[in-house]
């Protein structure tokens, strides 16, 4: 009896790709935007990329799993590539969508577990004693979709013991600190992608799943998914060559940037056909 499948990935940095990633690369193939944001293109995915998810959406259940926002999420346009999918995780794992409509029971399930996380008035007001111009842009720092916190930064500057000590202090207070490219994002334990996607994998009776990313906020995801791939960049590929994490269940691509895509998804798709039958 053939296996129902799940497919779950981060976006930015999984499977799209901002111009900076790969503007440097000699590239031999073309490249396709995905997000439309104040009258330009601002995240791609190569022509190859496109086609392999494409087919992959149509033979497991896909859902994109991000920590963007829901305004944010709603900028990326995969249907424009006939990619179609009935489930969404925003906001980190905070919001479920099912055929473009919010799950309101995983709403509230979230919401009562964030009873246990410190106020983020209170985590916020902790992390400003550390922060200063010089490495927080002055303008930056706001709460996304009432659900977590995040802010800009310039990596170079971060008092690094500072800032390590204020992570543990978090994390005391069952909230997650992780810097991903110029943004640094609190998040309380409760809001994560993993239960987002245990939840999905639960109502829909899947046999077996799949799981991408490339950040602290996806390891637990990718722990979780019978099979996990990570791109050979970002938060986990450095905590991995600086062997601060056990990563080794987690398989990461040879290629870099938007290239690392493309190996992601033949990842997957070798994967499925290796473990398709129950």
């Amino acid at each position: 009896m053939r296996k129902k499948m799940m497919f779950a990935s981060d976006l930015d940095q999984t499977l799209i790709y901002s111009q900076r990633s790969f503007m440097n690369e000699n590239l031999q193939e073309t490249i396709l935007p995905v997000e439309w944001f104040e009258n330009r293109y601002i995240s791609y995915m190569t022509a190859n990329s496109i086609s392999k998810l494409k087919q992959l959406s149509r033979e497991v259940l896909f859902i994109p799993v991000t920590t963007r926002t829901k305004i944010q999420y709603q900028r990326i346009n995969f249907a424009e590539y006939d990619i179609f999918f009935d489930y969404a995780v925003t906001s980190n794992g905070g919001t479920i969508f099912h055929k473009g409509i919010e799950d309101q029971e995983w709403s509230r399930q979230v919401s009562a577990a964030c009873k246990n996380c410190l106020e983020a008035a209170d985590l916020i007001q902790r992390f400003n004693e550390i922060r200063h111009p010089s490495w927080v842009h002055p303008d930056s720092g706001k709460m996304a979709d009432n659900l977590f916190y995040y802010c800009l930064v310039e990596r170079d500057m971060i008092p690094v013991v500072d800032l390590a000590a204020f992570k543990l202090w978090a994390k005391e207070k069952n909230w997650e600190l992780s810097i991903q490219g110029r943004k640094l994002y609190l998040v309380p334990n409760s809001v994560n992608k993993k239960t987002a996607v245990q939840y999905i994998k639960g109502k829909e009776g899947i046999d077996c799943s799949l799981a991408a990313g490339d950040s602290l906020l996806d390891l637990d995801m990718l722990n979780t998914a019978d099979f996990a791939v990570a791109p050979a960049h970002g938060e986990l590929h450095s905590l991995r060559l600086q062997k601060l994490l056990d990563l080794e269940r987690i398989h990461f691509t040879r290629q870099h940037g938007i290239k690392a895509g493309e190996e992601i998804l033949d990842y997957v798709a070798d994967s499925m056909s290796k473990d398709l039958v129950v």
